[in-house]
């Protein structure tokens, strides 16, 4: 069965997860992605833990594509990079705006020698403003754009503290997946290519879907329905713990445990007896319902005991856990891929989508290449270089397979 974009070629400049993630999700699609990172390699692929010698952090967002090492910032490594451009229909880039455009590898010397070429390019301010110069990392823009101040003040008012996982990155990298294949769409009605440019911090408010209620200025938590924060979690019977989908403090939350604990006398408790009330004496609330969570051993037996199909009850688990279900088998929710030319086997999250008449996702096997893995193949083939050529290539550092690591002197990411 084909893939989506099995006919498509993409150079990956791109580094750490915002861009990289985007190119593994091409891939997943069928592209063929060629992967361009320094001579020391991708900064993701130090990240421990470490599964002989192979980072996973990095291979989550790596799997799937062929690895060419390559000085950008030397002429022979833009020569090898500017042969490649006529072939390809992508090329995917997050460094800083202008960092291209200096090193004469922007938009307009890429579409001299290939008109059709589409130059997304993933950053934390977006193009052409005062931010644009402004360096960008998920913990930047939690920051900046609202989230780490929201998530303190709909916990209470909990100490301010970094969420662990890259949420500006990821989305960035969602939105440039979709930008990326609308360019293609429109290439082929009209012939031609374009850039197209993703910011981080518009990514980060447009996937928070509490902003549009924060700027109304208006106090949410007052017979809000949203915000899955008011779900609390509890400690059931055998120490594991459970959330339930509800606002217990709105009329249908407090009406559904009031049934389920069968305590109707909650209802005419003065704390109890508005949502201004509930909202005020929340923690008592819960704590009640949560005694009463308590007695149960299983997110099953809480749901059943509600009895409400719209409340859902779901156990707490971590990502093995959530691996070894059989929902995760039947699905095939996660891959297993090899890294480098040892094989070394390492799981990564498969790629959500099922085509009915196309293949699409990970395949079992795909490679995450060494740094540098595919550089004979690959500039064989699409540069059209020679044995001889790569070989000085190698000798004068500007491309690396297996050498020694050395600092990167390509200016900071995006």
């Amino acid at each position: 069965m084909e893939r989506p974009l099995e006919d498509v070629l993409v150079l990956d400049l791109t580094r750490a997860v915002a861009g990289p993630i985007t190119g593994r999700l091409l891939a997943d699609l069928g592209a063929r992605v060629v992967k361009i990172e320094p001579p020391d390699g991708d900064l993701t692929r130090f990240i421990v833990p470490h599964v002989d010698g192979h980072s996973a952090y990095f291979a989550h967002f790596n799997a799937g594509k062929e690895c060419v090492s390559l000085d950008l910032t030397t002429a022979a490594g833009r020569d090898v990079l500017m042969a490649m451009v006529p072939k390809a229909d992508i090329v995917l880039e997050n460094y800083r705006p202008g960092v291209l455009d200096k090193l004469g590898l922007g938009y307009d010397a890429l579409a001299e020698v290939n008109p059709g070429i589409i130059v997304a390019s993933v950053s934390g301010w977006g193009h052409g403003n005062s931010r644009s110069d402004r360096g960008a990392f998920a913990s930047v823009l939690h920051a900046e754009a609202g989230v780490t101040e929201m998530v303190s003040r709909r916990r209470g008012g909990e100490p301010y503290r970094n969420d662990p996982m890259s949420h500006a990155d990821t989305y960035s990298g969602l939105h440039a997946l979709g930008a990326v294949l609308a360019a293609l769409h429109m290439r082929h009605r009209t012939g031609h290519g374009q850039t197209v440019e993703v910011s981080m911090a518009e990514s980060t408010l447009m996937c928070n879907d509490l902003a549009a209620t924060d700027l109304t200025g208006q106090d949410p938590q007052i017979g809000f329905k949203g915000g899955q924060n008011w779900a609390a979690v509890y400690p059931l019977s055998n120490g594991r713990h459970v959330t339930v989908t509800l606002d217990l403090t709105a009329n249908f939350g407090m009406k559904v445990i009031t049934a389920a604990m069968d305590r109707p006398d909650l209802r005419v408790d003065p704390r109890f007896a508005r949502i201004e009330d509930r909202v005020h004496h929340r923690d008592e609330l819960e704590a009640i319902f949560g005694e009463w969570v308590s007695q149960f051993d299983s997110a099953e037996a809480v749901e059943a005991a509600i009895g409400v199909k719209p409340v859902i009850a779901a156990e707490v688990r971590t990502v093995p856990e959530l691996a070894a279900t059989d929902w995760a088998q039947e699905r095939g929710a996660f891959v297993d891929i090899a890294a480098g030319e040892a094989a070394v086997p390492l799981t990564v999250p498969q790629s959500p989508w099922r085509f009915a008449s196309a293949e699409a996702g990970a395949q079992p096997g795909a490679v995450v290449g060494d740094r540098g893995q595919h550089n004979r193949e690959v500039l064989t083939e699409l540069a059209g270089l020679d044995a001889a050529a790569i070989d000085k290539l190698e000798a004068d550092g500007v491309v690396s397979a297996g050498a020694p690591i050395r600092r990167s002197s390509l200016p900071q990411r995006g």
